[in-house]
């Protein structure tokens, strides 16, 4: 066994705690023709993942299966086809290395009502496993760091964020804040791998307020052509504006439809601060643009727009877009 598959092995036995004899199940989206291809790459990368996970498992004797689908929208936030529900049933164990994310969804949800551990991997790919990697951290130490901030969120009620051309102010609800620090080892836990971030759903239509801005380069479902500036006034988005008139065209294109196209697509739906050492803005350049991965950058806030139901909020909504901002500093506030 290559240093690659002990990894993936100690995802499913470190991170999940996986126990002789419990099912385990891994969910692959296939390919979907109506979709643009530029997608078409992120697919095959997170099928030869799935198939690399399955046949690690496999060898080691779990009693593991892969259960694809196709998604019927290409984006994150989607739920489950009603054929994915009646094939999965209940497995102790869920992976979900998926293109488009399920982690704030009715089915994700589902599951882990019946008690099944899950972790959501959206944009994983088999890189992630290699030396010095996302994956390639102590998990223990992580949590610690990360439940760290998570009480530091338990005990405020507003959190201020200042960086470069961004002060928002943030009124949180202390009673739903979460860890996702990649330790899934209790029933009915969920979360991204590789992890760590402490997040928290802000109050609904409340009174947070100001703006912050995603340089280029930074997402976003992607990277960002131009700089964008997006603006908060009582718990909803209400602007994205561009620095030029062709740097406007493209965020009118690309980001308004996000936010905009939908009913309460436009609420804040999370605060989320990553902890992960290992993920660096410099990691997340050389390796390409990955939101799973670059919402764990330490040192970054990510804040999210749509659907807050998964994590306990109110709004359900078929869309969860997380846009990260570098170099940032936390006040928290009472």
């Amino acid at each position: 066994m290559n240093k690659i598959e002990q990894a993936i092995l100690n995802s499913l036995k470190v991170n999940m705690g996986y126990k002789d004899g419990e099912k385990v199940a891994i969910v692959m989206q296939a390919w979907n023709p109506a979709f643009e291809e530029k997608h078409l790459r992120k697919f095959e990368l997170a099928a030869a993942l799935c198939h690399a996970m399955y046949e690690v498992f496999r060898q080691a004797g779990v009693d593991v299966e892969l259960l694809s689908y196709v998604p019927p929208e290409a984006r994150s936030g989607v739920d489950a086809t009603p054929e994915l529900y009646e094939k999965i049933g209940f497995r102790e164990i869920i992976f979900m290395p998926t293109v488009f994310s399920l982690t704030h969804t009715r089915f994700r949800k589902t599951q882990t009502e019946k008690g099944s551990r899950v972790a959501s991997m959206p944009g994983f790919t088999l890189e992630m496993y290699e030396e010095g990697g996302p994956m390639d951290v102590d998990y223990s130490l992580l949590h610690q760091q990360t439940e760290a901030q998570a009480e530091k969120l338990r005990n405020c009620r507003y959190v201020r964020v200042l960086a470069e051309d961004t002060d928002i102010t943030v009124e949180i609800d202390p009673t739903l804040v979460h860890v996702s620090s990649g330790v899934l080892t209790k029933p009915g836990k969920f979360g991204n791998l590789p992890g760590a971030e402490a997040y928290v759903v802000p109050v609904h239509e409340g009174k947070s307020k100001g703006y912050f801005t995603v340089p280029v380069g930074w997402g976003g479902t992607g990277p960002l052509k131009y700089r964008a500036k997006f603006f908060v006034e009582r718990g909803r988005f209400v602007a994205v504006c561009g620095e030029t008139l062709e740097a406007q065209e493209y965020i009118d294109k690309e980001i308004i439809p996000l936010i905009f196209d939908g009913k309460d697509f436009d609420i804040l739906a999370e605060l989320g601060i990553g902890t992960n050492p290992n993920i660096t803005g410099e990691y997340v350049q050389k390796k390409g643009w990955n939101t799973l991965v670059a919402e764990k950058i330490y040192g970054s806030i990510h804040f999210a727009n749509g659907n807050s139901k998964g994590m306990g909020g109110q709004n359900d909504v078929p869309v969860h877009i997380d846009w990260v901002v570098p170099g940032v500093t936390a006040e928290f506030l009472p």
